[in-house]
């Protein structure tokens, strides 16, 4: 859902033990239009997953290097994109789990935004290095029960393990008036390689993220500002790295993430028995990530 992974080092426990443990819920928002197809209706998608860390692991990191939470640096610049490198990454210590994360089933799940109730359909999730067990989604693509700037609400009716619970969060707003080198996104057609690229868009709220990629079939660089300045600029020195007669695909993404943490729960009896604790505290994590695609041509 557009986290960016951190690849390498270590997080969860093997034997965890009783009262050190915190429950993590993750509900992520993504909504896509294309801004160069006049026709194109956007496509949104919901997703939750619910797993219990022990009190040593570094929740962030963990879910981070789990793909669970936006990896996005903590401040504003650009940079390439190397592999399975993310801008902001270089010299920080890299995480890997010491054994893939547990995602729970939590009952039935649902999401309201404003009046517009989504039941989400629970998947298994195929096991991987990162994670295994159930995921929630939305059933299709559909955007209307995903709106921006709309009070979110989830609902999980809970299960042996995982007890009843509701997260909330508020959308931002779509990103509006994007403009790139002057002019309006769906008009902007091309890129002069070595030359800095400016962005502009309607200015956000404060704490909110704007981050633009750009991407071709070699290379991804990509830029994060804060979304209430309004602008930003990529510079030439990047705009180098593409060639001549290439296509670019820009995305431009509006991020918020709202970290709710610190709620003791206790845990139903069934559950403490199979996981070996008593109470947990309780973190949630609701993502929204909206974004405007387009594609350019380097000159």
């Amino acid at each position: 859902m557009g986290a960016w992974v951190l690849s390498a080092c270590g997080a969860a426990s093997e034997t965890p033990t009783e009262d050190s443990a915190s429950l993590e819920a993750v509900l992520s928002i993504e909504r896509i239009e294309d801004a160069s197809r006049e026709d194109d209706s956007p496509s949104a998608s919901a997703m939750a997953q619910f797993v219990i860390l022990p009190s040593e692991a570094d929740v962030h990191d963990t879910l981070g290097a789990a793909g669970l939470r936006s990896q996005l640096p903590e401040h504003a610049g650009c940079a390439e994109v190397l592999g399975a490198d993310r801008p902001g990454s270089d010299g920080a210590i890299r995480y890997e789990l010491l054994q893939p994360l547990e995602l729970l089933e939590a009952g039935d799940v649902s999401v309201q935004a404003d009046d517009m109730v989504t039941r989400l359909a629970l998947n298994l999730f195929p096991p991987s290095g990162s994670a295994s067990g159930v995921i929630y989604t939305t059933p299709d693509q559909s955007a209307v029960p995903l709106p921006p700037d709309a009070s979110y609400s989830i609902r999980a009716t809970g299960s042996g393990v995982i007890p009843p619970l509701t997260i909330e969060g508020q959308a931002p707003r779509a990103l509006a008036d994007v403009t790139v080198g002057g002019l309006p996104l769906e008009r902007a057609l091309q890129l002069s390689a070595g030359q800095p690229l400016d962005f502009t868009w309607a200015e956000g709220a404060a704490g909110d993220r704007v981050y633009l990629e750009l991407a071709d079939a070699e290379r991804s660089l990509a830029c994060v500002f804060a979304d209430e300045e309004g602008s930003g600029t990529l510079p030439g020195s990047l705009t180098a790295r593409f060639g001549s007669g290439s296509v670019v695909r820009l995305s431009v993404h509006r991020v918020r993430e709202a970290v709710q943490p610190d709620e003791s729960i206790r845990l139903d009896p069934r559950g403490r028995e199979s996981q070996g604790f008593e109470t947990l505290s309780l973190e949630t994590t609701v993502r929204f990530d909206f974004e405007l695609t387009s594609v350019l041509r380097v000159d």
